[in-house]
């Protein structure tokens, strides 16, 4: 199962990787040779989806401009990864919306909503970065196709590495298949890193399939009467109503967005490509 539809926003602030993206948008800051953004939008190609709604914010004309690079990219018949991914976003289709306020992620994924119906659709934030085969978001289609409800990607977090993480709450899960899960709680974000356990954890990362259901109960617990939307709450009124379900995502996964995360992709890839770190003088 391939959602029809992709939804890439990319209009926040990216506060945590403060004085990088005071000037850059985030989704253009590198991971190793690729902006966060390339990595999104490659996925995107690779799932099969038939079109992507890229959200963005005020002033972020560089985001439009990369993506129209790559399109001019593959008409000329450039050769490299940029005209690569230029080919693959000609054979879909790419809708451009802006979110004039930072309002939060709850009001990005409802400007999609007139693109994407009440269809099942991918969701990729570029500061969620994989490494993985077949593509993050194919995998979490398959917990939306086996359950029927709305699904979550998940990865493993070695204790280890509990560091590299933002908090986004733990989880408590059932399993109902190879990898699959039914959600049965999830707890609010919170600030600081994540708090892994003294084993290896499922972490809840930035991938989704959800479909109409999900839009109704963003509608239901928000907007707030002050400060961002936040999609958590819909997660949450999801378990409680419809059931929500979660994938295991195998590869390799960082969470670009913060400076551990960002710095630890770039050692992956560069150990990845056979690059020797510099010895100490």
């Amino acid at each position: 199962m391939t959602p029809a539809w992709a939804v890439i926003p990319v209009a926040g602030r990216g506060t945590r990787l403060y004085p990088a993206a005071a000037v850059i948008p985030k989704a253009l800051l590198p991971v190793g040779s690729w902006p966060m953004l390339h990595g999104a939008l490659d996925e995107c190609v690779r799932a099969g989806v038939s079109g992507i709604v890229l959200i963005t914010g005020p002033g972020q004309d560089l985001v439009l401009e990369y993506v129209d690079e790559a399109l001019a990219a593959a008409r000329r018949s450039d050769a490299g990864d940029l005209a690569q991914l230029g080919a693959g976003l000609l054979a879909m289709e790419m809708v451009r919306v802006e979110q004039r306020q930072p309002a939060g992620v709850g009001d990005a994924f409802m400007l999609a909503r007139p693109m994407t119906g009440d269809g099942p659709f991918g969701v990729v934030l570029p500061d969620n970065w994989f490494d993985a085969e077949p593509a993050a978001l194919t995998q979490v289609a398959q917990a939306y196709e086996a359950t029927g409800c709305c699904a979550l990607g998940l990865t493993e977090v070695l204790p280890e590495e509990a560091h590299l993480f933002g908090n986004v709450g733990g989880m408590e899960m059932k399993p109902v298949g190879e990898g699959t899960f039914r959600v049965e709680s999830l707890q609010d974000k919170l600030p600081g890193q994540f708090q892994a356990a003294d084993v290896p954890v499922l972490r809840g990362c930035a991938r989704y399939v959800v479909d109409g259901r999900f839009y109704e109960a963003l509608l239901a617990t928000g907007p707030p009467a002050s400060g961002e939307w936040d999609d958590v709450p819909a997660f949450q009124r999801l378990i409680a109503t419809e059931g929500l379900a979660a994938q295991r995502i195998i590869g390799q996964h960082y969470d670009v967005g913060h400076r551990a995360g960002l710095l630890a992709a770039a050692a992956y890839l560069a150990k990845k490509e056979g690059i020797a770190p510099l010895a100490a003088g």
